[in-house]
C-alpha cells in the first residue's frame, strides 16, 4: 500500500508512544555528544517508535516536537503518542498522546509557541479528520482545537506573516478539494478562505516574502498518479484572493516548495506518474515579479514524498532530504552531504535546529517498511 498520495490510510490503530508529556528517560544520553564536521551527518539514537508521514517542529525551548505518522510495514499502525527529540543529549523521549492518532497531518508552529496539529488519517478504513489540535508547551499536552468545515488529507498548511494558518486543497476520502481554511490563533476558530481556482492536493506551498503563499503542482483527481497539475497560483491574504501564474514546465505531485532569499521559491522533485522512474530530481525555480518557472538546479538523485523533507535555512540556503541522502542547495548548486545513513526515506520529517543543524527522522522504504532511525545534519 502507498499511502497519503490521496486515498485513505489504511491504518492500525497502535497506541505506541503514549506517555506523560515530559518523561525522559536516562537511556541513550550522550554526556558529551561529539561534533558534526561541515557539510557530514551522523546517525543518531534510535527513536521511540518507527514513524513516516509524521512532522516535526521545533519548539521555543529547542527541543522538537515529533508527532503522530505510521509505524508498520505497509504504513500501517497510525500513531497517537508523540515524542521529543533533545538536542543537548541527543536522544529521543517520549512525549503526550494527541487526542486521536494521525499520519499524513500537517503541524504548523503558532506566534506564541503553540504547535497547530490537522488532518490526516486516523486509522484503517476511515476518512481524513475534520478535527485539529494543539500542543501547548506550558502544560505539555494536546487540546482540542475546534473542526474545518471538511476532513483533509494531502493538504498543506502554511503560516502567514500574520500568524493565521492558510489551509489549502487536499481530499475529503472521495474527492480533491478546492476548499481553503484559516485558522486564526488570536480566536482559536476556523473561518472559510477564497476558494482555491480549481481541486488540488499533494501538491506544495511556500511562504513568500513578500507575505504572499505560492501554490504548484499537485493532482485534481484521486489516484495515484491521475489528473496531474502543472498550474500554480498564489494567494494573496491581505486581498484573500488567487491569482494563476504561468505553468511549471512539466505536471508534478508529491513535491515540495521552499521559499528563496531573493523572494522567489523553488520547486524540488516530485513525481510525474506513478512509476519509480518518473520520480524528478529537477527543481524549478519561481520569479514572483514575472510568475514564471524558469529550470533550476539537478540534485544528486530524485527525490519524492517530501512535504516536509525539504528545510530553508535562515541564511537561504536549502537542505533536501528523503531518498537515499541530503544535499543543501547554496551558490547556485546542490552539494552533497557526507555521511547520511544508506536507508531509504518516503515520507521522512526534516526540521532545522536553533544552532543550524538540521535533523531528519523517520520515514519508510520502496517497499514501504519503517524505519527508527535519525540523523543529523551540518551543512556549514
Amino acid at each position: 500500500m502507498r499511502p497519503f498520495a490521496i486515498i485513505v490510510v489504511a491504518a492500525v490503530l497502535v497506541t505506541a508512544g503514549g506517555c506523560t508529556a515530559d518523561r525522559r528517560p536516562t537511556a541513550r544520553v550522550s554526556a558529551s555528544p561529539r561534533p558534526v564536521a561541515v557539510g557530514s551527518a551522523i546517525g543518531l539514537p534510535a527513536l521511540t517508535v518507527s514513524r513516516a508521514a509524521h512532522t516535526a517542529t521545533l519548539l521555543a525551548d529547542g527541543r522538537v516536537l515529533i508527532v503522530g505518522g505510521c509505524s508498520l510495514a505497509g504504513c500501517d499502525g497510525t500513531l497517537a503518542g508523540a515524542e521529543f527529540y533533545e538536542p543537548a543529549g541527543r536522544r529521543f523521549a517520549a512525549g503526550p498522546r494527541m487526542r486521536q492518532p494521525r499520519a499524513g497531518h500537517t503541524a504548523s508552529p503558532l506566534p506564541d509557541g503553540r504547535v497547530l496539529v490537522l488532518g490526516g488519517y486516523p486509522a484503517e478504513g476511515r476518512g481524513p479528520l475534520r478535527q485539529a489540535e494543539i500542543y501547548d508547551p506550558r502544560s505539555g499536552t494536546f487540546a482540542p482545537a475546534g473542526a474545518m468545515a471538511s476532513g483533509r488529507g494531502a493538504h498543506t498548511a502554511t503560516r502567514l506573516a500574520d500568524g493565521r494558518v492558510l489551509i489549502a486543497g487536499g481530499v475529503d476520502g472521495i474527492t480533491a478539494l478546492s476548499a481553503v481554511e484559516m485558522f486564526d490563533p488570536a480566536t482559536n476558530r476556523f473561518h472559510q478562505a477564497a476558494p482555491l481556482p480549481g481541486p488540488r492536493a499533494t501538491h506544495g506551498a511556500a511562504l513568500l516574502r513578500d507575505g504572499r503563499v505560492l501554490v504548484a503542482g499537485g493532482q485534481a483527481g484521486v489516484g495515484h498518479g491521475n489528473a496531474l497539475l502543472d498550474t500554480a497560483v498564489v494567494y494573496d491574504p491581505a486581498k484573500d484572493t488567487w491569482t494563476p501564474t504561468a505553468p511549471l514546465a512539466v505536471a508534478k505531485y508529491k513535491l515540495a516548495i521552499a521559499p528563496l532569499p531573493d523572494g522567489g521559491a523553488m520547486v524540488v522533485g516530485g513525481q510525474t506518474a506513478d512509476d519509480a522512474a518518473a520520480r524528478l530530481a529537477t527543481t524549478e525555480l519561481f520569479d514572483p515579479r514575472t510568475g514564471r518557472f524558469t529550470a533550476g538546479p539537478v540534485m544528486a538523485e530524485p527525490r519524492y514524498k517530501i512535504s516536509d523533507a525539504i528545510v530553508t535555512l535562515r541564511d537561504g540556503r536549502v537542505v533536501a532530504s528523503g531518498g537515499f541522502g541530503a544535499e543543501v542547495f547554496a551558490a547556485g548548486r546542490f552539494n552533497p552531504i557526507r555521511g547520511t545513513p544508506g536507508v531509504e526515506r518516503q515520507f521522512p520529517a526534516a526540521v532545522a535546529l536553533a544552532d543550524g543543524t538540521v535533523l531528519v527522522t523517520g520515514g519508510y522504504d520502496d517497499r514501504t517498511r519503517v524505519t527508527d532511525t535519525a540523523f543529523l545534519i551540518n551543512p556549514g
